[in-house]
């Protein structure tokens, strides 16, 4: 069986939630980066016409769309069950992923983190009224996601899940941007969350450089 393939740059933080699914998984596999103009490239339209990542394959059998990685990941490969069985975990583990891809990718890995950390390294312009607008949203996303976790040790439960695999490389990206630690102060649950999320060995053997 070859490893799976999983396309676009270490830096993108959904790319990241699929390599931490695999990971968390114990899952070896391959990363094939891909920089800003290769994402537009032919070749990689071909994975994914709309030109974002991740795209990824596996025995032949090729996906896009972060969640659906994932959720594939976690089909596919018996060990370590990343989604709860029972329903009201299930069901918010599948609220935290919408809220984070409808609103928080947006205001915290868009709006703040990539103007902070990314932008400058490539030499694009920082969008401050983009930082600026980001923030509030990024305060009720915070607020939310820390209110549905409770008291739970990870975000839908006793237990990792998708959820966490989704939250952490954007909060963990937040969390190094001078705007990250004042969002982050107020939700002591949630930094601790995070202070347990990122010293597993997946977000270790996962972490992009410079993050």
């Amino acid at each position: 069986m070859a490893r799976p393939i999983v396309y676009g740059p270490a830096m993108s933080t959904y790319v990241w939630s699929a390599r931490l699914a695999l990971a968390e998984k114990g899952i070896a596999h391959e990363l094939v980066e891909l920089d800003f103009q290769a994402m537009k490239a032919p070749e990689h339209l071909a994975r994914n016409p709309f030109g974002k990542v991740p795209a990824f394959e596996h025995d032949g059998f090729t996906l896009y769309e972060t969640q659906a990685i994932m959720r594939y990941v976690d089909e596919a490969f018996p060990s370590a069950p990343l989604q709860p069985i029972d329903l009201h975990q299930f069901s918010r583990m599948n609220q935290i992923m919408g809220i984070i891809d409808s609103y928080g990718w947006d205001c915290m890995a868009f709006g703040i983190a990539f103007q902070r950390l990314v932008a400058p390294r490539f030499g694009f312009p920082v969008n401050e009224d983009k930082v600026a607008k980001s923030i509030p949203r990024a305060r009720i996303c915070l607020a939310e996601i820390e209110r549905i976790a409770g008291d739970d040790e990870f975000l839908a439960g006793e237990r990792v899940s998708l959820a966490d695999l989704l939250a952490t490389p954007i909060l963990a990206c937040l969390g190094r941007t001078p705007e990250g630690p004042g969002l982050l102060e107020p939700h002591a649950k949630l930094r601790a969350w995070l202070g347990r999320m990122e010293a597993r060995q997946s977000v270790q053997v996962t972490r992009p450089p410079g993050v």
